[in-house]
């Protein structure tokens, strides 16, 4: 069974994203999954920048990965939403766990 989950964040600037959270099984060159990590898929759709969308991943863990190629935007940002959605994570008592 896989759970979707989704939800809003806001950060301390008032700029909204929106988000979803799936699971991301990460394979090695022959296809074997070697880690299952959670995915967010962040979206904003800012009327002043134009609409921008960031993937992060996060081992059951609560550590976040970086997986180079997925993200080549700021660095600030990230930074930025990793915190608002660890943030609003814990306020819930880790409530976006995801199960298979």
């Amino acid at each position: 069974m896989t759970t979707v989950s989704s939800g809003e964040i806001v950060l301390d600037n008032n700029q909204r994203f929106q988000y979803t959270v799936q699971p991301f099984e990460m394979k090695n060159s022959l296809g074997k999954v070697i880690a299952l990590l959670q995915e967010y898929i962040i979206t904003s759709s800012n009327s002043v920048c134009g609409q921008s969308s960031y993937k992060l991943y996060k081992t059951k863990e609560g550590n976040w990965y970086e997986i180079e190629s997925k993200n080549s935007k700021p660095d600030t940002m990230v930074r930025k939403l990793k915190s608002a959605i660890s943030s609003k994570e814990s306020d819930f008592g880790n409530f976006f766990q995801i199960e298979l």
